[in-house]
């Protein structure tokens, strides 16, 4: 049997696959950069922002916001901590409802490398535990907490 047209095969099939993540990288960074944008144009005005708009990823909660995991851009100002998907709804927690804001190794059973493995875990005053994935979490609970 000759294996030439196994290995043009599978060749193949490598680089279909490279092509359509490479097409569906390029698409989530353009739509991180428009989310990111949006955030500024809808927040930023007058200096509202305490931390600037960043890459982070949505964890789950353990009630209203869903369990979808999903990547996006979260930003905190004056007023509320904003997390936008790059495909679905978009969070808004107002600070006046935020009773806790701490950094935990897990969340919902899980953790993470992509940080560090560190949450950052925002619960509300309906006992609520939000949780994101955000470079420097310590950080940005310190910030929510202020």
């Amino acid at each position: 049997m000759n294996a030439s047209p196994i290995v043009l095969l599978v060749a193949g099939i490598l680089v279909v696959q490279a092509a359509m993540w490479l097409a569906f990288y390029r698409w989530l960074k353009r739509r991180m950069a428009e989310v990111g944008d949006g955030m500024r144009r809808q927040y930023g005005g007058s200096g509202k922002f305490v931390m600037e708009p960043r890459s982070a990823l949505y964890r789950g909660a353990d009630a209203r916001f869903g369990n979808v995991k999903g990547n996006g851009m979260i930003c905190l100002t004056e007023e509320a901590l904003v997390f936008e998907k790059a495909i679905g709804r978009k969070i808004e927690i107002r600070r006046v409802e935020i009773t806790e804001a701490t950094v935990t190794d897990w969340f919902k059973g899980k953790t993470s490398f992509a940080t560090g493995g560190r949450h950052l875990v925002i619960r509300t005053r309906d006992g609520n535990r939000i949780g994101f994935l955000v470079r420097d979490a310590e950080l940005w609970a310190e910030k929510v907490r202020i």
